[in-house]
């Protein structure tokens, strides 16, 4: 849930400030539980807060471009869409 609405669509967007939470339902906390056990939220990036007690977090900023794992070069993406249109 984001800001209290339910969000269904994988390529939601959240901006700064949104409060993310899950929704009240036992299957969502024992999955979420279960996904807690793994260290990989010692790792969390600077633009996220998380509360493990509540179960909520918390966007805090646009992501850096340094947090993207990823080697992409932009300007070969920028070409092959500007070639599209």
């Amino acid at each position: 849930m984001i800001n209290g609405r339910e969000v269904n669509i994988a390529s939601y967007q959240c901006r700064p400030g949104d409060q993310v939470t899950i929704r009240n339902n036992e299957r969502t906390k024992k999955m979420i539980e279960a996904n807690l056990q793994y260290p990989g939220l010692a790792n969390l990036p600077s633009h996220l807060e998380f509360d493990k007690n509540k179960l909520e977090g918390k966007v805090n900023s646009v992501v850096e471009r340094e947090w993207v794992a990823l080697q992409i070069n932009e300007l070969l993406v920028v070409e092959y869409y500007s070639r599209q249109a």
